[in-house]
C-alpha cells in the first residue's frame, strides 16, 4: 500500500488497481442510497480527490455519514479510473480513519 499526496493520486503517480492512501482534510460529502462521496483534500494541489465509501464499510454510519468540512481523515483504497465528470481518479474506499473532527 502506498501512501501519496492527492496530487500524485490524482496524476496516476500510483498504478490504477494499486492500493493508495491519502491523507487529508474533506471538502464536502454527498450521499447518495448506501453510498457517500467524499472530496478530500491535503493541500498538495487545488483539486481534491474523490474517495467512494460504500456502507459495507464498519463505521459507516457511525463516522462516514457524520462526516463534515474540515474533518481530517485517512482515506485507504483502490484507485480507479473516475466514472464521473471532472475529475480523472477517484479512490474505492477499503477504509475511512477519522483523524479528527
Amino acid at each position: 500500500m502506498a501512501s501519496m499526496s492527492v496530487k500524485q493520486a490524482l496524476a496516476g503517480d500510483a498504478a490504477i488497481g494499486s492500493e493508495v492512501t491519502v491523507r487529508g482534510w474533506v471538502r464536502t460529502r454527498r450521499d447518495s442510497t448506501a453510498l457517500s462521496f467524499v472530496q478530500v483534500s491535503d493541500g498538495s494541489c487545488f483539486a481534491p480527490i474523490q474517495i467512494v465509501a460504500t456502507d459495507a464499510l464498519p463505521n459507516y454510519e457511525s463516522e462516514v455519514k457524520r462526516l463534515s468540512a474540515g474533518c481530517a481523515v485517512v482515506a485507504t483504497g483502490t484507485l480507479v479510473a473516475s466514472q464521473g465528470k471532472g475529475q480523472s481518479f477517484e479512490i474505492q474506499a477499503t477504509g475511512i480513519e477519522v483523524v479528527g473532527w
